[in-house]
């Protein structure tokens, strides 16, 4: 049974090598994510050779996402590791520390505007609350509500207050410049708080000739009002947990997460649900049953991808992370998705031409859809249609082989097309019936739209040889 629902891996020391790429790649792994929170430019060039060279031997090449670091605001990367108590006093400041007291160095900290006394901040994605007591030019006095250990470049979050940096900062800029450099798939915009937010990546990315698809990560309150907008202007929708669950009400993020997805449906666009999916496995070897059923519920509501984070990035088990989310999807792909396709909106021929041929497949009982695409676009547009049997899309294009790792239920292949098309369909179904396994006498609905960018040349019911 082929599995529909994607699986993104961050990569850092855990398995940033060939070898692992692989290995990720072999328990169930499509996309891999490189977060430019942590990751420097050597290390991004690294991970792309990697990858470059292992898509040169397998079917379904992997693609690559850079997360942008955005305006975060961190505790300085060579901060001392602290040992914080229940009920004893800690200092947050930009400078060094100072006194006796024990403090926090904060990097950014001077555009944190509208904190109050009695306030909390949270660090390291909600691990430890503290509350304050007194502000001052370039301190901040707090109390500590949870005992912990805090390090170097972790999360500090101000649940309220505004942080008065761009969206895209000036090392987003850098680093957004050398991802296009080396020609990677995807753009995660973090902290995305309004349409204009979107605009400004898109001119970016325009600026240096690239067709880079954006998923953005709404993470804020900001980000929250104005979410309608911001996923129509984009190519997809990142449910990124881990600051939204700190940033709003965590009861809330259930519903937050829900109402993204359906948004993102609606409009034809990808959603990916990300943070602590699998936490427990970055130090055991088996998740727990919580963690299994959430991870489900993101695939009952029909995500397109599922991210691991910490799990695969610096955790003791990365391989076994992968393979228990590519089981787990296996298991809840059997049952009905929530019907948000049925909210979809049809906005184009093709847009009708992608439904009507999941629609199709269905009521013949098809055993799949073979799409044969250059840019794409078709494959997409059925993928986002949510077909429950799999979509072998054919392309003679490198960047749309790699493009397509993240569409669900798409088996991304590359194929040279050849003048005449009948031969290209043949040369499809071989590679259908070597790589895939696929049995002769196997029903699909065929899509040819390559010879033209209007109309498709065929809509065809064929048998594997």
């Amino acid at each position: 049974m082929l599995k529909r629902t994607k699986i993104i891996a961050t990569i850092g020391p855990s398995t940033k090598s060939k070898n692992s790429i692989l290995k990720l790649y072999k328990k169930g792994m499509n996309v891999v994510r490189v977060n430019m929170s942590h990751a420097s430019h050597s290390d991004l060039l690294e991970i792309k050779k990697n990858i470059d060279l292992i898509n040169k031997t397998v079917t379904c090449a992997i693609g690559i996402m850079v997360d942008t670091q955005g305006p975060e605001i961190r505790t300085a990367k060579n901060s001392e590791v602290l040992d914080l108590q229940k009920g004893e006093r800690v200092v947050l400041s930009s400078k060094k520390p100072m006194g006796n007291t024990k403090t926090i160095q904060i990097d950014n900290l001077e555009y944190v505007k509208g904190i109050k006394k009695d306030g909390k901040i949270s660090l390291d994605n909600g691990a430890i609350n503290i509350k304050i007591v007194k502000i001052s030019k370039d301190r901040i006095l707090c109390d500590v509500l949870d005992s912990g250990q805090i390090s170097g470049k972790k999360h500090v979050n101000f649940p309220g207050a505004t942080i008065n940096l761009p969206t895209i900062t000036a090392k987003d800029k850098r680093d957004l410049k050398y991802a296009a450099s080396l020609g990677i798939d995807y753009i995660a915009l973090s902290f995305c708080r309004s349409i204009s937010d979107v605009g400004s990546l898109k001119k970016i990315l325009k600026s240096y000739k690239k067709d880079i698809e954006i998923f953005v990560k709404v993470e804020d309150q900001q980000g929250l009002s104005n979410l309608e907008d911001i996923v129509v202007h984009s190519d997809g929708v990142m449910v990124a947990r881990g600051d939204l669950g700190i940033e709003t009400d965590i009861t809330n993020l259930p519903y937050t997460q829900r109402k993204m997805i359906k948004l993102a449906t609606k409009h034809g666009k990808k959603s990916i649900v990300a943070t602590q999916l699998l936490e427990s496995m970055i130090q055991n070897p088996h998740p727990t049953r919580a963690e299994v059923s959430d991870v489900a519920n993101a695939v009952y509501e029909g995500a397109d991808a599922l991210m691991l984070s910490a799990e695969t990035s610096i955790g003791e088990h990365p391989f076994a992370c992968v393979g228990y989310l590519n089981d787990i999807a296996l298991n809840a792909e059997r049952s009905e998705i929530l019907q948000f396709p049925s909210t979809a909106k049809q906005k184009s021929d093709w847009h009708i031409l992608a439904s009507t041929s999941v629609k199709l497949a269905d009521k013949i009982n098809a055993d799949a859809i073979v799409v044969l695409t250059r840019s794409g676009f078709t494959a997409n547009l059925i993928s986002l249609a949510k077909p429950k049997l799999p979509v072998f899309a054919l392309t003679n294009d490198s960047d749309t082989h790699s493009r397509l790792s993240v569409c669900s239920s798409v088996h991304n292949v590359y194929l040279k097309f050849q003048k005449n098309h009948e031969k290209t369909i043949k040369s499809a179904f071989k590679i259908i019936k070597d790589k895939f396994k696929m049995k002769q006498s196997k029903k699909f609905v065929v899509i040819s739209g390559f010879f033209s960018d209007v109309y498709a040349d065929a809509i065809q019911v064929r048998f594997l040889d």
